[in-house]
C-alpha cells in the first residue's frame, strides 16, 4: 500500500517537472552502472578467477566480464559464453512439468508411482509424494547427494538416474510427505522420469520441444556432458583451486542447461514479466510456495524466491556446480533482470556478487517507485 501511495504523490508532485524526473532516473541509473562495476570486479579479484554479470531494467543495460577464464592462459573471461548454470536449470525442467500438466497429460498432485510403475522407484523413501511437492521441496524424498557419492563418485561422468536413484535409495527420508521443506536434486531426477514416461520422448527432446524452440534460445543446451566453451571452473569440496572444467557434474534434470546470459535473460522475461510469451506457465513456477528455511527465502512449484525487508522479491533461481556459481533473476515490479556467474567455488564472493547487484538495481529503480 505505501507503494501505490507514493505514487500518487509522486504523480503530483513531478506533474509539469518532467525533466527533473528524467535528470534523476539518469542520475540513479548511472549510479547504480557505477556499482555494478565495482561489484564485477570485485567478484573477479576475491575469486582469484572471473565474473560475469548482465543488469537489465530502469535504465540499467549492463553486460561486463572481469577477470580470468582460464588459470593457466590466463585468457580473459568473455561475456558471450554458454554458461553451466547448475540448478537454474530446476527453472527449465519445472516449465516442461507444468507444460505437461497444462496439456492434460500429468497431474501435479498425483504421486510420481502413478506414473513410473516397473519398479524404478522401489525403496526409494517417499517415493508416493506428488509432483507438487517434488517441485517445492516438500516430498521428503533424499538428496542423492551425500558424503559417499560426493567424495567417492566419477565426477567425470555424466549424473544418471541409474545413479542417482541408487544412492537416494539408501539414504532416508528427510521428513514427513508435505510438511517438511527439504531441498533434494533427486526430485528433480524423478519428474523428468516421469515426463519421459508419459510422452515416451527424451527430456531433451521435450527442453526442446516446449522452451529452447518457441522462445529461439538458439544458445541454450540440455545436457551436454563436457560442454568445453573457454571458461574453466575451479574448486571442489576437497580441493579449493581444482580445475573442473573437465567434471560432469552439469548434467541431468536437475542441472543440466548451458546458456548464454542473453538466453537466460530472454527466459526470465517470457516466464516472470508482464505480458511474457509463457507468463502463464510462469505464474505456474511461482506457485505453491513454502518456506524455504530462512525468513527471507521461499521456494514455489520450480522457482526460488529471494524476498528484501520491505517485500520486494527476486524470483528465479541459483546454481552451484563444481567450480561455477550462478544466478539468474527477474524483479516483476521493477520489469528487470540481473544475472551473474563466477568461475570458483567461493560462496562468500557469489553472495557478496548477489546482494551487489541487487542493491545497484534496486538503486537504479528507486525513482521508479515514486513515479
Amino acid at each position: 500500500m505505501r507503494f501505490r501511495v507514493t505514487s500518487c504523490f509522486a504523480a503530483i508532485m513531478f506533474a509539469g517537472l518532467t525533466a527533473n524526473a528524467q535528470t534523476a532516473r539518469e542520475t540513479h541509473a548511472e549510479t547504480a552502472t557505477q556499482m555494478l562495476e565495482v561489484a564485477v570486479s570485485e567478484a573477479a579479484n576475491m575469486s582469484k578467477a572471473g565474473a560475469i554479470l548482465d543488469v537489465q531494467g530502469c535504465g540499467v543495460s549492463f553486460l561486463e566480464a572481469r577477470g580470468i577464464a582460464n588459470r593457466k592462459t590466463k585468457a580473459a573471461m568473455p561475456t558471450d559464453e554458454q554458461l553451466r548454470i547448475a540448478s537454474i536449470s530446476k527453472l527449465y525442467t519445472a516449465a516442461v512439468i507444468h507444460e505437461l500438466a497444462n496439456a492434460g497429460k500429468l497431474d501435479l498432485d498425483a504421486p510420481a508411482t502413478q506414473y513410473l510403475t516397473d519398479g524404478t522407484l522401489d525403496r526409494i523413501p517417499n517415493a508416493e509424494a506428488s509432483l507438487r511437492e517434488m517441485l517445492n521441496h516438500t516430498s521428503g524424498v533424499p538428496d542423492y547427494y551425500d558424503y559417499r557419492s560426493y567424495f567417492f563418485n566419477n565426477w567425470k561422468k555424466p549424473i544418471s538416474a541409474d545413479f542417482t536413484l541408487k544412492v537416494a535409495k539408501r539414504r532416508k527420508a528427510t521428513g514427513a510427505i508435505g510438511e517438511y521443506y527439504a531441498y533434494s536434486n533427486t526430485n528433480y531426477q524423478i519428474l523428468a522420469l516421469v515426463a519421459e514416461e508419459v510422452t515416451r520422448k527424451s527430456f531433451k527432446a521435450l527442453t526442446e520441444e516446449y522452451i529452447l524452440q518457441p522462445l529461439s534460445l538458439d544458445d541454450t543446451r540440455y545436457n551436454i556432458e563436457h560442454p568445453g566453451g573457454a571458461i574453466h571452473g575451479y574448486g571442489t569440496e576437497l580441493r579449493e583451486n581444482a580445475d573442473t572444467w573437465i567434471y560432469a557434474e552439469n548434467t541431468g534434470a536437475d542441472g543440466g542447461v548451458t546458456a548464454t546470459t542473453a538466453d537466460l535473460r530472454r527466459f526470465l522475461n517470457a516466464y516472470f514479466m508482464d505480458g511474457g510469451q509463457k507468463r502463464e506457465v510462469g505464474e505456474a513456477l511461482m506457485s505453491s510456495r513454502v518456506k524455504a528455511g530462512r525468513d527471507l527465502r521461499e521456494d514455489g512449484a520450480g522457482a526460488e524466491f529471494y524476498i528484501g525487508r520491505d517485500g520486494l522479491e527476486l524470483v528465479g533461481h541459483t546454481g552451484d556446480t563444481m567450480g561455477y556459481l550462478s544466478f539468474a533473476f527477474a524483479i516483476p515490479e521493477y520489469q528487470a533482470t540481473m544475472i551473474g556467474h563466477i568461475n570458483a567455488d567461493r560462496e562468500p564472493v557469489f553472495t557478496k556478487l548477489l546482494r551487489d547487484t541487487a542493491v545497484a538495481l534496486r538503486t537504479a529503480c528507486a525513482t521508479n517507485l515514486v513515479e
